[in-house]
């Protein structure tokens, strides 16, 4: 039978560990971020925190203070040791940001500390060459200065022997990167930062007004299943972002994690608009805090599509989606949609078989056929009518309108379409409708007209970068409708006479492209020949100035 034994043994760690855990992947602004979450736990209550950090190229040296409470000789002691924090629901609950980023960034550093009422500052030191020769777990030196002001707290730490250089604009990307990573606390005035002379100040995001007022964010706070609650704001930026800067800043305990989180929606180029500050404090981090931990089930219940924040996040996608449609729909679009309408106006003057529908006295006269009419076809009869379908009204375009900026057509044309003996004026638009199911829609009034609408948020518009082909078709079917409707004809004639106006509007199209394209010829002609021209004179004139 064996015989089983039980032994003690020292597990204490191998020297290397303490420097070990510096070699972490940090970057700079990760490990110094790690710094002032320990600054920001140590706020006094009731006063802003002022976090300073200074880089001294010279002395290849990085400070980084703060004038928070401090800490007494025990916090100071278990400051240095690996993994020991009292902290509950703070950013440094680990204890292990401060040794971990201080050897990240330098070989050697030192924490100098004091508290208010207290005369004494508590000096402690970390040279990574000297510990891995001689350190001991057990015993670290740790020095007592007295005699200073009482009136004053604070905490220094100085970090030397860099595994890094102070490269120029260090300090301007640090500044840059702390200003986002703590904006919730700067922005609430909780914390001031400064790198070197300037103060961190987040920079502020160029939103949509119209979406939520007065300022674009649009403040939420909800409550999970889990019970536990999220808060933040969500909004829409003016312009996209083509680089995939956008989506939520998701921070923990106001310290950023994630820097635009795709969470409630999807990436695409339809929702480059979407931005936000969401707060998940309650979603466990890694040890560095870098990232949540994806694996737990309160960040599952986060990011899962069936949820309650990917719901929420619902009316938002499709505002975007419209938002971002709208800006494809610019004025060069908007310019050719009104050749296009121009065009479809001249083909409805160019068919006679439509004046039937123009016109309902138009079929007496086919019937009589008598006198001057008489032995004449019904279509002869419809072309020898002179009223015209279509009639134009243009006025010029106000300066305000014209944005400063030159345009070759300085008038603005409405039109108006005889149906039943009716005026109608024509107008179209881009618009959202707030369902994918029609590709337009139509409102038919008798002061305003006939009005087409372009439906933006219909499938097929979002994937063709032909908008004026549908607006085109739209505005002809349109039409077409209302001839059939108005003068109570079967609806299968509007395939009919849509396709007539289109095939009609698309010829003078070709027929004006064949005409710019002569110009174009021309206009090059004409200045090869004033090119020539030139240069003869040029020729004469010094032939002249020889003979002189």
């Amino acid at each position: 039978m064996a015989n089983i034994k039980t032994k003690e043994i020292n597990i204490l760690p191998d020297r290397s560990l303490m420097p070990k855990i510096g070699q972490t992947g940090y970057s700079v602004s990760q490990a110094i971020s790690e710094l002032v979450d320990n600054s920001i736990d140590a706020r006094e209550d009731g006063k802003a925190l002022t976090v300073e950090i200074h880089f001294d190229n010279e002395k290849g040296m990085i400070e980084v203070s703060d004038d928070g409470v401090g800490m007494d000789e025990q916090t100071a002691a278990n400051s240095i040791k690996l993994a020991h924090s009292a902290k509950k629901n703070k950013l440094g609950e680990f204890g292990l940001g401060l040794k971990t980023a201080a050897m990240s960034l330098g070989k050697k550093f030192q924490i100098n500390t004091t508290q208010k009422g207290s005369d004494e500052e508590y000096i402690l030191e970390f040279d990574e060459e000297k510990w891995l020769k001689s350190g001991d777990w057990t015993k670290h030196e740790m020095k007592v200065k007295s005699g200073v002001d009482k009136k004053r707290s604070s905490t220094t730490i100085h970090i030397k022997d860099l595994h890094f250089k102070i490269y120029p604009n260090l300090s301007g990307n640090l500044r840059k990167d702390l200003a986002t990573r703590f904006a919730p606390f700067i922005e609430n005035g909780e914390v001031k930062i400064r790198v070197n002379t300037k103060w961190c100040e987040p920079e502020p995001l160029d939103l949509k007004t119209e979406y939520h007022a007065p300022d674009g964010k649009e403040p939420f706070r909800m409550k999970l299943e889990s019970g536990n609650e999220v808060w933040g704001w969500r909004g829409l930026l003016k312009k996209g972002s083509n680089k995939g800067e956008y989506g939520f800043r998701v921070f923990r305990r106001g310290r950023l994690i994630m820097q635009y989180a795709k969470l409630g929606f999807h990436p695409h180029p339809e929702a480059r608009q979407i931005v936000g500050e969401i707060h998940l404090d309650h979603v466990p981090v890694t040890h560095n805090k870098r990232e949540f931990i994806e694996e737990s089930p309160l960040y599952q219940e986060i990011i899962s599509e069936d949820g309650i924040f990917w719901k929420f996040m619902r009316d938002l996608i499709r505002e975007a989606k419209t938002s971002e449609r709208k800006t494809q729909i610019d004025q060069g679009i908007l310019d050719k949609m009104e050749i296009q309408k121009d065009n479809i106006m001249k083909a409805i003057k160019k068919i006679p078989q439509l004046k039937e529908y123009a016109f309902p006295d138009l079929k007496e006269k086919v019937r009589a056929k008598e006198g001057e009419n008489e032995g004449l076809t019904d279509l002869e009869i419809e072309k020898r009518d002179q009223r015209d379908i279509v009639t134009i009204e243009e006025e010029p375009i106000p300066q305000d309108e014209q944005n400063r900026k030159p345009k070759k057509n300085q008038v603005r044309k409405t039109y108006y379409v005889t149906v039943n003996g009716k005026k109608f004026k024509v107008t179209h638009s881009f618009v959202d409708l707030k369902t994918d199911e029609v590709l337009k829609d139509k409102n038919v009034d008798d002061e305003l007209g006939i009005q087409v609408f372009t439906n933006i948020a219909f499938p097929g518009f979002a994937s063709t970068t032909d908008h004026v082909f549908y607006g085109t078709w739209n505005i002809a079917e349109a039409i077409a409708e209302v001839m059939v409707e108005r003068n109570k004809k079967s609806p299968e004639e509007v395939i009919k006479i849509r396709d007539l106006i289109l095939r009609s509007s698309s010829e003078i199209g070709q027929e004006l492209d064949e005409v710019e394209k002569e110009k174009k010829v021309a206009e090059r002609l004409k200045k090869e020949y004033e090119d020539k021209m030139a240069k003869i004179k040029e020729i004469e004139d010094r032939h002249v100035d020889i003979k002189v």
